[in-house]
């Protein structure tokens, strides 16, 4: 009776297969991506050429900053698609290219119009406007730093100075790369000789003019250290004897054309004269 009742019992399922299912269902439990840690600073997602067209993109749409804009219509001019706008927004927003107006809304900021408008006829030059901008940010002051600690650098060792200060998910070591990209197109980063990375000379240049004849060029130089390039004429013309010396500072920044420091030095040069005369 009993050999009959265990030959009629046939299990629905046997031991070993409940057994090799639990194992999977554990597994495809195991395999649930874990959510990323938010970082601390938005990334570069396109190539800086495609970065740089958004940027000029910006300024034509906004007609020259004067209308906030949005990723389609800057994505009409770019003949970009408009995704390829909106996922650079956060990041171009955060380091100051691009200003928010309202949700969705962006204008080009000052630094960005006066780079696309100077753009199609001095690129290089043009540059330094972006790199006013980059001085500025995390990332630009990341850079600053490092080379503080060292004078050269690498990619790799760029990479990871990024990673530490803008996120913590190694996933995002190609957007990282990005960014060094951005800066070597831009001219923030210099190559030396053997393919590193060194910073790149203050392009501050200040003229001092005194007296409408002592002209000075110094660049990253206290004037003190730098010689006349003219003669010292203010001594030999002063009256009674007494020497009256008027030093005036111009900055200059990369975008100064020579029309515009011409017309700055004839100024400078009628406000001494009419010192003079008060003088004598």
């Amino acid at each position: 009776m009993d050999e009959e009742m265990k030959e009629e019992y046939t299990p629905l399922e046997s031991e070993e297969e409940i057994a090799q299912e639990v194992p999977e269902k554990k597994t495809s439990r195991a395999e649930k991506p874990v959510p990323k840690m938010q970082s601390t600073h938005a990334l570069p997602a396109s190539r800086p050429e495609i970065l740089s067209k958004i940027l000029k993109s910006y300024v034509i749409a906004s007609k020259q900053g004067a209308e906030a804009v949005k990723y389609t219509d800057v994505g009409a001019v770019a003949a970009l698609h408009p995704t390829e706008v909106s996922k650079n927004n956060t990041f171009l927003s955060e380091a100051g290219f691009i200003i928010a107006e309202r949700y969705g809304y962006y204008k080009p900021s000052p630094e960005v119009t006066n780079y696309a408008k100077q753009a199609p006829w001095d690129e290089e030059n043009a540059k330094g406007y972006i790199r006013a901008l980059i001085e500025r940010t995390w990332f630009g002051q990341t850079v600053q730093q490092q080379f503080q600690l060292q004078n050269t650098l690498n990619r790799s060792q760029l990479i990871k100075a990024f990673g530490i200060k803008a996120t913590p998910d190694a996933s995002d070591a190609n957007r990282l790369g990005l960014l060094v990209d951005c800066l070597l197109y831009f001219g923030y980063l210099v190559n030396d000789e053997d393919g590193n990375f060194i910073a790149r000379p203050k392009e501050d240049q200040t003229i001092e003019i005194s007296h409408g004849a002592d002209v000075y060029v110094v660049n990253g130089k206290h004037p003190t250290e730098v010689q006349p390039l003219l003669p010292q004429l203010a001594e030999e013309t002063a009256p009674s004897g007494i020497a009256c010396r008027v030093n005036i500072n111009l900055n200059l920044t990369p975008g100064t054309t020579d029309e515009e420091l011409e017309a700055l030095v004839q100024k400078v040069k009628t406000a001494i004269s009419l010192l003079i005369k008060r003088a004598d």
